[in-house]
């Protein structure tokens, strides 16, 4: 009993391993076509990498940092502005709207829940004209408000937090209270430290999402020196020619932020996960 109990956990780690080396592929395929000059020798036998030691160089690397007017920087910088704004506001915002619903008793309690999970069975694609239309009246286009605000609160956020806040006691609402503790303090002092690993797993989460996104900035944002890093890498793909050089030296550089935010919150997004998961 006991060897096949070894067996089973071999094989399943086995079947991970080799899980996790086929995902790494598309990326360890981007790191080292980044580092060959000469892109015909990446596509020559299709997406077949045929490239030697001798190939590779950091010249892609330097024709960004100095051949690209400096866009690149600032492409980067945006994204960077935007991300950490739109992740602040979002987890802020969702939090205590899921907080609210899923913690205190009230009328329409579950008018609401259904309202906010209902808003997730529209298409995203449906709101984008009614969005530009929006910002275009409040005169937001080329701005990081444009790009912000209309996702800044999302269903899926508050549904997770308002699981979250469901597996912690009332007990300690009630015992702040007693102390004098008013509402908004108890959500700060008492609730906010108890639900570090959902706010974790919604850091890692949201600020993804928001600095992967494409579509919307590239909807809203209309001048070079306003693209996020995504829309700006795009823009190295032309019908004049197409500078894969540049384009996957900075999509390289743009997948280290996220890995190490990963890395840095790993433990307690695990964490958020599962109980999440466990309560829902």
């Amino acid at each position: 009993m006991k060897t096949r109990h070894t067996a089973y956990r071999i094989l399943v780690v086995c079947l991970l391993v080799l899980f996790a080396a086929v995902s790494l592929i598309p990326f360890l395929y981007l790191l080292v076509t980044s580092f060959v000059d000469d892109m015909s020798l990446v596509f020559r036998h299709g997406i077949a990498l045929r490239v030697t030691p001798d190939l590779l160089s950091i010249e892609n690397y330097r024709m960004l940092a100095t051949d690209s007017d400096g866009l690149f920087f600032r492409w980067f910088g945006n994204s960077v502005v935007i991300t950490v704004s739109f992740t602040i506001l979002s987890i802020a915002l969702s939090s205590m709207t899921g907080y609210g619903v899923g913690m205190y008793r009230f009328r329409g309690r579950r008018a609401i829940i259904v309202l906010i999970l209902s808003t997730m069975m529209i298409p995203i694609e449906t709101l984008m004209i009614p969005l530009y239309n929006e910002m275009r009246a409040f005169n937001l286009l080329n701005s990081v408000a444009g790009v912000i605000l209309p996702f800044a609160v999302s269903a899926f956020t508050i549904y997770f937090f308002l699981q979250y806040t469901q597996s912690l006691s009332q007990d300690f609402m009630d015992a702040a209270r007693l102390d004098g503790c008013g509402e908004f303090g108890i959500f700060v002092r008492i609730m906010i430290p108890l639900m570090k690993p959902a706010y974790a797993s919604m850091l890692i989460l949201q600020a993804t999402t928001e600095w992967n996104d494409f579509l919307w900035p590239l909807i809203v944002m209309s001048k070079s020196e306003s693209f996020t890093l995504t829309v700006g890498l795009q823009t190295y793909l032309s019908p004049y020619g197409n500078n894969y050089n540049l384009m996957f030296a900075g999509a390289v550089v743009s997948v280290v932020p996220v890995m190490i935010l990963f890395f840095l919150c790993q433990k307690l997004f695990m964490e958020g996960m599962i109980a999440g998961g466990i309560k829902g």
